[in-house]
């Protein structure tokens, strides 16, 4: 009888601790994701822009831009990108 006793208590131990270590990673990962949030609530707030990974190639000048801030022109099946209305002219005139 005190074998099953001690059979018993040491997996409810077991159990207790696997509990408690789910709870953990469980509290771990909703910490994770509110963090994130709030990142992205103080960059809304703060009013400043994500920076893009898209860049592309101004045409005339060679400066990089943002994808979402570049002047693009399209002519039948390409399209070019410029960095300002400036050297979108320039181009077009040469």
């Amino acid at each position: 009888m005190g074998f099953i006793l001690k059979c018993v208590t040491v997996l409810l131990v077991f159990s207790f601790i696997v509990y408690v270590l789910k709870a953990i990673a469980r509290l771990s990962h909703h910490l994770r994701a509110t963090i994130s949030d709030v990142k992205d609530i103080r960059e809304k707030a703060s009013g400043r822009t994500v920076a893009s990974a898209d860049m592309v190639r101004c045409l005339s000048c060679g400066a990089f831009v943002s994808s979402r801030d570049a002047v693009t022109i399209s002519s039948r099946n390409s399209s070019r990108a410029f960095c300002s209305d400036e050297c979108a002219r320039a181009h077009i005139a040469k």
